[in-house]
Parts: C-alpha cells; sequence; structure tokens
C-alpha cells in the first residue's frame, strides 16, 4: 500500500508566510489533497532548486487530479522556470509558479500555496517572496 510522499515539516518561515496571508484575509486551503500535493512537490523538487533561489507556486482549489497535477507542476520546474513567473492552468487548475532568486540559504527552496478561486493569486506570491527575501 503506498502511503503517499513522506511527512514534510513546515518551517517556521513557511508558517510565517502563512500568517501574513491570513492576515491580508485571503483564506489558504488545507484538507488531505492539499498537503500531500504541497509534500509531493516540496519532496520532489528540493534537490532541484539550486541555492540562493526558491520557487514559490500557488494552486487553485479544490485540486482536481492531484497525481497528474503534481506530475505536470514538478516538469515545468525541472525544465527550468525563466526569471519571473509563469501562469499556466493544469487539470483544470489554475497555477503560478514564480522564481525567486537572492534567497538565503535558510529559507525554503519551494514553498507551496492553495487557495480559493476568488483569492488574490498576485498578492500571495508577493507576501510570500517578500517573506523569503525579508
Amino acid at each position: 500500500m503506498n502511503a503517499g510522499p513522506p511527512a514534510v515539516e513546515t518551517s517556521i518561515v513557511e508558517r510565517e508566510i502563512m500568517d501574513r496571508i491570513t492576515a491580508a484575509k485571503i483564506r489558504l486551503r488545507f484538507d488531505k489533497s492539499v498537503v500531500r500535493l504541497i509534500n509531493s512537490l516540496k519532496v520532489a523538487l528540493a534537490e532541484v532548486v539550486p541555492e540562493g533561489q526558491a520557487v514559490i507556486f500557488t494552486v487553485t482549489a479544490p485540486i482536481k487530479r492531484r497525481a497528474k497535477t503534481a506530475a505536470a507542476l514538478e516538469i515545468l520546474v525541472r525544465s527550468g522556470l525563466p526569471s519571473g513567473e509563469v501562469r499556466n492552468t493544469i487539470q483544470d487548475n489554475h497555477i503560478r509558479v514564480r522564481r525567486v532568486t537572492n534567497v538565503a540559504a535558510h529559507m525554503p527552496k519551494v514553498v507551496g500555496l492553495v487557495h480559493n478561486q476568488e483569492s488574490d493569486s498576485d498578492l500571495i506570491l508577493t507576501l510570500a517572496e517578500s517573506q523569503l527575501l525579508g
């Protein structure tokens, strides 16, 4: 029986990012499918992201076809993100992936956030990026 990816601990920095987003009145999602998606991508991409960089991704909920969405996001990041940001639709979910440079070594390399469609993904990415660069 496959229990899914190993549990990945949420860092203090990630909790601070989530707190800032919550303070901005944006509701993030943390259901089982969301946690599995984020954990699998953290594990898969941690070694791919170069030192001094981070990747922040947002996905709209509800997540449809979690495994296929994760695989497509992984391929997107592994194939090399351009400077800046990518917007796409994967399995009917709107995704945004932002590469951040000049990130301190103690910061997480992969940050994933899942939100409702009506939430402002630009603000989510901006708040997360400012915390990573802070």
